[in-house]
């Protein structure tokens, strides 16, 4: 009998280990998250080309010799901002250490991104319809919602309608990416869940540089909820 008792422990315990939940933190820099996508920005959102005359050329140079060229990632960057998100994983959790302090996080961000073409394709596409986006926020036709996406303000031309979807389509592509790329640091499996948990940080990071961006009069959501114009 005791022997049976043992063997139906056994089998319990085993069944509850394998339904356990084991909460892992997950650091999110926010900081670090904006200067990643103010780069990539840069790097990749660039509108069609313009030929420059010669004229134009020069001065661009002598106002580049005066400026500078402006250093991207700090040797150590600082860690003012940051988020610790909870995710569930099922069974056996890795044990692992990152050296956050000594790491240069947002380059390490930047470069996971530059790996996913889909969302380097995205980061491009939003460059050859800048035009139209920031003409449409001039205007006060369409805002900077406070979760990363354009909102509709006013009524919208059918080209206009279209710019606006596709916009919104590569913006949601790139935050998604920004979210795995979150995950890959942490040394988390890109999982659906894991990705969901964290996608509204990595979409209000994104937001904040929009806002940032944001030229003066154009419409802006606060965290908060409110619009008010830059």
């Amino acid at each position: 009998m005791r022997r049976v008792d043992t063997f139906l422990f056994s089998i319990l315990s085993g069944l509850l280990m394998s339904c356990a939940i084991v909460t892992v933190n997950v650091y999110f820099p926010a900081e670090e998250v904006k200067e990643a996508y103010k780069s990539l920005e840069e790097e990749f959102v660039k509108p069609p080309e313009v030929k420059e005359s010669p004229s134009s050329k020069d001065s661009s140079k002598e106002d580049d010799k005066r400026i500078g060229k402006p250093s991207r990632y700090p040797q150590e960057p600082q860690l003012s901002s940051k988020r610790i998100i909870t995710l569930k994983r099922h069974l056996v959790v890795d044990i692992y250490t990152v050296s956050w302090a000594q790491d240069n996080i947002a380059k390490r961000i930047t470069d996971e991104i530059r790996n996913m073409p889909e969302v380097v394709e995205a980061f491009r596409r939003r460059g050859q319809r800048v035009g139209i986006i920031n003409k449409m926020a001039a205007q006060g036709k369409v805002g900077e919602g406070n979760n990363g996406l354009l909102v509709v303000r006013g009524s919208l031309t059918r080209e206009e309608l279209e710019a606006f979807r596709a916009e919104n389509s590569d913006r949601q592509i790139i935050v998604r990416g920004m979210a795995k790329a979150i995950l890959k640091i942490n040394n988390l499996d890109i999982t659906q869940e894991n990705i969901s948990r964290v996608l509204p940080q990595a979409a209000e990071q994104f937001a904040a540089v929009r806002r940032e961006e944001a030229k003066p009069g154009w419409w802006v959501q606060l965290p908060d909820g409110r619009w008010v114009r830059k």
